[in-house]
């Protein structure tokens, strides 16, 4: 981080689309938190070099955040690592069970990248950067305690990117994590410095066994054309909350695709 940030500093004044190439060759080796994303991101000169540092943001989640944030504040001992985890849960289950109905606008940037590879005519297609390819908006309604992603047209329907998607984030999500992470593998991470006050991560696996947890992936090509790929995996990631109150500030989860068994419809 300490890297990036003289790094932007020193270029500040370099054309947008230069800046961007130069990020998109950087490789991350630390979180970079929100706060600095959005404090580096209003320095930089365009849309281009903000994509790439979004890209390194994004790239870098699953990353230990740099040692400098994180405090010297003692490990709590297990007595109090369980009463901060039961406020979690309490404080999760009050919360869910009071949400409100509402609708949310879900918009996904997809990325991708393209390896070198060879056309049939031996010409060669080169490696292309991870790079935005299209960007989808759809409208999610949170319906008594359930998201339901509201229909589109046919039109927009046949225009969809296949790929990876995300549900569940308005408040499901916690609820499958915190009965699951019960039946699974949960332990003391580290202390980080928030904006309001310490922040307590806890690390967590969950074998797919105990899993409630589906991925779902549109499409696969199979025998009788495309498939939905869907399947029940285990999982392992952290979650950070707030020790006195037990919000949940940030979770990341991560599946574990080895072994999986297929899940069931519906």
């Amino acid at each position: 981080m300490e890297q990036l940030g003289q790094l932007l500093a020193a270029n500040r004044n370099k054309q947008d689309g230069k800046l961007a190439r130069q990020l998109a060759d950087l490789e991350i080796t630390e979180r970079l938190s929100t706060a600095r994303l959005l404090r580096w991101e209003a320095s930089l000169p365009g849309p281009e070099s903000r994509r790439s540092l979004l890209i390194l943001a994004d790239l870098s989640a699953f990353l230990a955040p740099p040692a400098a944030e994180i405090p010297a504040t003692a490990i709590p001992d297990l007595a109090s690592q369980r009463k901060i985890m039961a406020t979690v849960v309490s404080t999760t289950t009050k919360t869910i069970s009071k949400l409100p109905d509402f609708f949310a606008t879900r918009d996904t940037i997809f990325f991708e990248d393209t390896p070198q590879t060879h056309r049939l005519d031996t010409s060669v297609i080169p490696y292309e950067r991870l790079h935005p390819v299209s960007r989808s908006s759809d409208k999610v309604l949170y319906r008594d305690g359930r998201e339901v992603v509201a229909p589109v047209s046919a039109k927009r329907k046949e225009s969809t990117v296949h790929g990876l998607t995300t549900s569940g984030v308005f408040g499901p999500i916690l609820g499958t994590v915190l009965v699951d992470v019960s039946q699974g593998k949960l332990a003391w991470s580290h202390w980080e410095q928030g904006e309001a006050g310490p922040i307590a991560v806890f690390q967590f696996a969950v074998t797919r066994e105990k899993s409630h947890y589906a991925v779902s992936f549109c499409c696969v090509v199979g025998e009788s054309g495309e498939d939905v790929f869907q399947r029940f995996t285990g999982y392992h990631g952290e979650i950070a909350v707030n020790p006195e109150n037990g919000a949940v500030l940030r979770m990341t989860l991560r599946a574990d695709m080895t072994g999986c068994r297929t899940a069931s419809p519906g």
